[in-house]
């Protein structure tokens, strides 16, 4: 697949013409990567950090004359074709009608959300690595792009990209998926921005880093994947179970649960593979039976069957993103999206809260997240992590506890109507 990207890119008379939303690390990173890559132009970046996308700019030796900060969308008709742009107005989007697509890395749901409706406004594929969105709304966003013949895709580079990309490889060698995780070497469900500021780097976010090491962020991931592709969690939060090395993980699983006994593929993690997974890999235990399979396997050195491991050391984030931005434009193929209410990540008392709250969303002191089915979620009217951050408590909660809609008072915004309309949709069940 990548020779026929760097094949087709190369051939292209007028480079494919990207709008960034964000400029974080993420976001910075991909635009460096965009300018690296024969066939690919970042045109415009939005972010509210002007003076920062500017300079990104400069740095990659683009002359301040071609640089244009737009604020007000009616500015664009002064400008020329060539410029290069940058905006905090999101709104801008649909005012774009020359670039070929939008990749949206801000992590912000409700900037995802709007960037996302904004470039459905102008019949553009949209394309996000933020899976905090695609976890809470992913599937309205599809079934709105898919009504009006658009494309929404999740982006490769992060651990659901990976994943994604390696069960798009071993189904089409025959295997089953049976479980698709990543490996994690630190969880604490309680902790916060405060515990976790020495080890976050000077160019990231705070509330991000925090809700890696309280699984929130783990959970949205899985969440995100297991609705494009059909898969459950085992059970509330997954098993996560610890494990020493590559070789014994499929026996860890096996020592938690029978997979032999279940029909179904699932999403869960492992912890404790300090020093093999650099601290970013991916796994799919998969199951693959028939005349000379076990044989043949056991030859080619891939273990005993019927359940063969299959295990990347990395994710590569910016880096790998190029190939989901190219895809969309060139072949209108998303890496993946959401297909179904499989799973949904909660919201779980992080502290005890008091009544009269707001509650400050993921990755923040109130809440960490886990994920279920959306059978249960649905059934016990428990409030997904999402909507968090737009929810003001009307009781107080004792720590640990799932929080209920019943519980908060919701914001009217994008996102929680965009939310409603999503759990109109029916429930998808084992």
């Amino acid at each position: 697949m990548y020779n026929l990207l760097k094949r087709e890119l190369e051939k292209r008379q007028e480079p494919i013409r990207v709008c960034i939303v964000g400029c974080g690390w993420f976001g910075s990173g991909l635009i460096r990567e965009l300018f690296r890559t024969p066939g690919l132009e970042p045109r415009v970046i939005i972010t509210k950090t002007i003076d920062k996308a500017v300079s990104l700019y400069n740095n990659l030796g683009i002359d301040k004359q071609d640089i244009v900060v737009v604020n007000n969308p009616s500015d664009l008709t002064l400008i020329s074709h060539n410029k290069y742009i940058v905006s905090p107005n999101l709104d801008l989007i649909k005012y774009l009608g020359d670039i070929d697509v939008v990749y949206e890395a801000t992590g912000d749901i409700l900037a995802g959300a709007q960037s996302a409706m904004n470039s459905f406004e102008i019949s553009k594929p949209f394309v996000t690595i933020n899976f905090e969105m695609d976890s809470l709304i992913g599937l309205i966003l599809s079934r709105i792009a898919n009504e009006k013949g658009l494309m929404y895709s999740c982006s490769d580079g992060d651990q659901p990209g990976v994943l994604a990309r390696m069960i798009h490889e071993i189904t089409a060698w025959g295997f089953k998926p049976k479980i698709s995780g990543s490996c994690k070497g630190f969880l604490d469900y309680y902790q916060t921005p405060k515990g976790v500021e020495p080890f976050v780097p000077s160019n990231q976010d705070i509330k991000k880093i925090c809700s890696f090491a309280d699984g929130s962020k783990q959970s949205c991931e899985m969440v995100s994947l297991g609705n494009a592709f059909g898969f459950f969690p085992l059970k509330r939060g997954m098993y996560g179970p610890k494990t020493i090395s590559k070789q014994e993980l499929i026996r860890t699983f096996f020592s938690v649960m029978d997979l032999d006994s279940k029909e179904n593929s699932y999403v869960d993690f492992i912890m404790g593979l300090d020093g093999v997974d650099q601290g970013a890999g991916v796994f799919i235990i998969a199951h693959k039976e028939g005349p000379g399979v076990k044989e043949d396997l056991r030859y080619l050195k891939k273990g005993l069957g019927p359940y063969y491991l299959f295990f990347r050391d990395h994710h590569l984030c910016y880096l790998e993103a190029i190939s989901s931005i190219a895809e969309a434009v060139l072949f209108k193929i998303p890496t993946f999206h959401s297909k179904g209410r499989f799973s949904d990540v909660i919201a779980i008392a992080k502290r005890d809260l008091e009544g009269g709250k707001r509650l400050d969303g993921i990755g923040g002191y109130d809440c960490y997240g886990l994920i279920e089915k959306v059978d249960i979620t649905s059934k016990e009217n428990l409030l997904p992590l999402g909507l968090a951050e737009y929810a003001t408590l009307k009781q107080s909660i004792p720590k640990d506890t799932p929080i209920t809609y019943d519980m908060v008072e919701l914001d009217d915004n994008l996102v929680v109507r965009l939310r409603k309309e999503q759990d109109k949709l029916p429930i998808s069940r084992e």
